[in-house]
């Protein structure tokens, strides 16, 4: 437990997606608590009295939205911030989604700096940094329907940058292809976005060779396992 004595809960009834929004604080001093429905969402928030909530809105049984409202209408749990989370127009419409009384919403797809920058706005204590190690891999990545060549650079459980020269503009959606042999022979497969574009003159950051960086908002179990081995024996 830690010392503060800051709860957060995630609700989901998937495993994968629980266990990888517990990944996302591992560098936040906060106790993390998980249900995989709804009512052991309102058990666990009436037991133990959450800092915040993020909460999936597709859940057998009791949806998210349900939940909270269920939430909002106790006197004292109200006041616990509830962010939900949805796949637009699949879950849940956008109005659906406000209309429950939640503080925030997330849509997916969504990556870790989002997710944790939303919650930072009901907790500051949200630690949004992660560890970055140096690599040198080739990236073979497809833009627009067209595949590129690049060179991995550094890279962290949720993103990566690479090194390449020819004009991009961030905010791009793209799919990566590389492989961490050291570590796995799995071929790690990506989607992620373009955060920020360092190229041109001067660049935003000299220290660095022209490139970009991607925020990985899709990956694969085994793809996972495989870079966060190679992060944590670098």
């Amino acid at each position: 437990m830690n010392e503060n004595g800051l709860k957060i809960l995630l609700v989901d009834d998937v495993d994968f997606f629980r266990d990888v929004m517990r990944d996302y604080f591992k560098r936040t001093p906060v106790s993390i608590f998980m249900a995989a429905n709804g009512e052991q969402a309102l058990d666990i928030a009436r037991r133990e009295w959450p800092r915040l909530i993020y909460m999936d809105v597709a859940m057998p049984g009791m949806s998210g939205i349900e939940v909270c409202r269920k939430l909002k209408e106790h006197p004292k749990l109200a006041k616990i911030p509830v962010i939900l989370i949805f796949t637009p127009n699949r879950d849940a419409t956008e109005a659906e989604v406000r209309q429950s009384g939640c503080d925030a919403y997330l849509a997916k797809p969504f990556g870790r700096e989002d997710f944790l920058n939303l919650g930072h706005r009901y907790l500051f204590h949200i630690d949004r940094r992660e560890r970055r190690v140096p690599c040198q891999i080739p990236v073979q990545f497809t833009l627009n329907g067209r595949i590129y060549q690049g060179r991995g650079v550094d890279i962290s459980m949720h993103g990566l940058y690479i090194e390449f020269r020819e004009e991009l503009h961030p905010d791009k959606r793209l799919d990566l292809s590389f492989q961490l042999p050291e570590v796995s022979p799995h071929q790690v497969e990506v989607k992620g976005r373009i955060t920020w574009v360092n190229q041109g003159f001067p660049r935003s950051n000299m220290s660095m060779p022209q490139g970009f960086g991607v925020e990985i908002h899709s990956i694969d179990l085994q793809s996972m396992e495989a870079i966060k081995k190679y992060v944590e024996q670098s």
